[in-house]
């Protein structure tokens, strides 16, 4: 079982034998220093690897909710600003949850558990064994701009 990864963007290298589909996600995220993209949805490998390029302002903990996946890998990479991100194992899943098949989703609202501060140009990688919090503010909001690199499993 693989668990949550937090690394800088110039590590990504130690990564891509993980998964096939993780060098053109870092391909995608290296490219993207270069020329940073619009925000949207970007194709990589049809459905099986595409990126989604976020903007917003972080919100208190009580604001954000947990979430996993079954079907996809999260590779969210902070372009610019600082978030946290809450992190926990899925056997912590609270089992009245249920999952969404549409949006390959468990969303909850609750405690946050282990806070990770990912700073600019930094990554983390969730697997479906991992529960993520995104969205929490590091002291105060804050706008932040991210890659979320979705790697079917």
């Amino acid at each position: 079982m693989l668990t949550m990864i937090v690394d800088v963007l110039k590590n990504s290298a130690r990564y891509v034998s993980l998964h096939p589909g993780f060098a053109k996600a870092f391909a995608f995220l290296e490219a993207a220093q270069k020329e940073f993209p619009e925000v949207g949805r970007y194709e990589i490998d049809g459905d099986t690897v595409y990126a989604m390029v976020q903007q917003y302002d972080t919100v208190p903990a009580a604001d954000t909710k947990w979430e996993a996946h079954k079907k996809y890998i999260d590779i969210q990479f902070i372009h610019d600003g600082t978030e946290i991100i809450a992190w926990d194992t899925i056997e912590n899943l609270p089992e009245d949850v249920t999952y969404n098949e549409t949006k390959d989703c468990f969303v909850y609202y609750g405690e946050g558990k282990s806070p990770v501060e990912l700073n600019a140009g930094t990554f983390a990688i969730y697997f479906p064994e991992d529960l993520h919090k995104p969205k929490e503010q590091y002291k105060a909001a804050s706008p932040v701009t991210k890659i979320v690199v979705k790697v079917r499993v």
